[in-house]
């Protein structure tokens, strides 16, 4: 579920894995505790803008603004979380159409032709570190669980099994999201 509020309410405590971002098959060397950051510090500038700030193991979140109203997210059992001053769609997305496509990885004929429908979801569009301009919201991105990162091999292969998301079975969650 994602959802926006306020970037006053960026302030962040949270009792899950942490401090540093952490993904089901990256968070051995992290701690679950209770922690406090902004959305703004959750923010990783990878130098090819992708998913991240992502938390697991978590809790309960907290978002406060400086005037302490909160919006408490609490989870029925476990969930992951991010919260981030720009949307998904910000990191390499096919919604980002003011942004070239990467036609430069491309034969000489296929950048000829240069079809926008034959690549819609397949050539990734031209996306930069500099493109990531924090936004006047914080989204907030919960999940049960998100599947792991895998990348033993420069970052093409697939996470381990345990690591992945079965499609073919049913998954029940819950959260209840208290204002105060």
């Amino acid at each position: 579920m994602r959802f926006r509020v306020p970037a006053s309410m960026e302030n962040i405590s949270y009792l899950g894995r942490g401090p540093e971002e952490n993904y089901i098959d990256r968070n051995a060397g992290t701690i679950v505790g209770l922690y406090r950051s902004t959305a703004s510090q959750m923010y990783f500038p990878y130098v090819r803008p992708q998913e991240n700030g992502h938390h697991t193991d978590t809790k309960w979140i907290e978002l406060t603004d400086n005037k302490n109203m909160t919006l408490r997210i609490e989870a029925d059992s476990l969930m992951e979380f991010n919260a981030l001053r720009n949307s998904v769609e910000d990191f390499d997305s096919e919604e980002a159409t003011h942004r070239p496509r990467q036609w430069g990885n491309l034969s000489e004929k296929e950048i000829k032709e240069n079809d926008e429908n034959k690549v819609k979801n397949i050539l990734r569009r031209q996306t930069h570190i500099n493109d990531i301009i924090p936004k006047d919201y914080v989204e907030i991105s919960l999940d049960l669980k998100q599947q792991g990162v895998g990348g033993y091999d420069s970052w093409g292969s697939f996470p381990e099994e345990w690591a992945r998301i079965n499609p073919k079975q049913t998954y029940n969650w819950g959260f209840t999201i208290i204002p105060q």
